[in-house]
């Protein structure tokens, strides 16, 4: 007996890889079967996050350290279920300096939203990024190797998904996601960029 493929069978793989985007094939699909997607991976444990908005969207998965916000009554023993299950979601932990980047990209997202309401896309130059991470760090005796430190943090940065590169001429360019905003939403980014210039300048200091 042959099985029928699910209609919004793409949008599921294409979610369970990582992050869905409005100019993304999928993306259409998964808009017109969103209610459908969201029950399958409600069934498997996985909570489905769609922000038409931004043109965005991405799975969760709730653990003891990422309770879920907003549960509905009733629900707390499912949530319990669910945080007993195998890790599906990756998850790419974030060092002190790569934390320090995302912050200033929102920064950086939240001011360009304001100045260009109608652009979609936010680009910055690799030069412009270094700039913006220098003023954290001590003054260097060698530039260079300061350089390529950074270069490394804006790597880990890009491999969770939050920078990616565009073929710009001989310039290193990148493109700001905007799935940045869900982890750092606007109300926090205050509070958590004060947390962090504080500590990085009590580090600058030593």
């Amino acid at each position: 007996m042959s099985e029928t493929l699910l209609p919004y069978a793409a949008a599921i793989l294409k979610l369970l890889r990582g992050v869905v985007y409005f100019d993304d094939k999928e993306w259409e699909t998964l808009l017109s079967y969103e209610k459908a997607i969201h029950l399958h991976m409600a069934g498997i444990g996985l909570q489905l996050h769609v922000d038409e908005a931004d043109g965005y969207a991405y799975l969760s998965q709730p653990d003891d350290d990422d309770p879920l916000e907003g549960q509905e009554p009733g629900r707390a023993s499912e949530s319990v279920a669910a945080r007993e299950l195998p890790r599906l979601v990756r998850r790419i932990p974030l060092n002190f300096e790569a934390t320090l980047l995302c912050v200033v990209l929102r920064e950086e997202l939240l001011k360009f939203e304001m100045r260009e309401p109608d652009l979609e896309r936010m680009v910055l130059s690799k030069q412009q990024i270094q700039e913006a991470m220098q003023i954290f760090y001590p003054e260097p005796a060698d530039m260079t190797r300061l350089m390529g430190r950074i270069d490394r943090v804006i790597g880990q940065v890009e491999r969770a998904g939050f920078l990616r590169p565009i073929k710009h001429h001989d310039e290193d360019v990148y493109e700001v996601k905007r799935i940045i905003k869900a982890k750092i939403s606007a109300d926090k980014l205050v509070e958590i960029r004060d947390q962090l210039r504080q500590y990085a300048d009590s580090r600058r200091a030593e």
